[in-house]
């Protein structure tokens, strides 16, 4: 609501960069929340006995609210922490074509 009314008034809000970020994984989807909102849901399932719905909104501003018990998975995403995997998963791809008997021929 506040961005909508700052574009309505004429004051366009710089975008947000989100480098560093949390994902929910969740029945069928992901969805990527800031750090503070991460500590919450995770506050709520700790208490899942009494939590039955989550609801929280993600960086872009989106309202959610799912059972808890379809959340299995809070994950944190740094920029250093995707870059790693990157690297890792080219090292993957290569070792693959070192391996393969028809790459080395020819």
């Amino acid at each position: 609501m506040v961005n909508r009314l700052q574009y309505l008034r004429g004051d366009i809000p710089e975008p947000t960069s989100y480098t560093d970020y949390y994902e929910i994984e969740a029945l069928g989807e992901t969805y990527i929340v800031p750090l503070s909102t991460a500590f919450a849901i995770e506050r709520q399932l700790e208490r899942s006995s009494t939590t039955e719905w989550l609801e929280f909104r993600d960086v872009f501003g989106a309202r959610h609210r799912l059972p808890a018990r379809y959340v299995y998975r809070v994950t944190e995403s740094t920029g250093a922490t995707r870059a790693a995997l990157r690297d890792f998963r080219k090292a993957m791809r290569e070792g693959r074509k070192d391996d393969d008997p028809l790459a080395k021929c020819g």
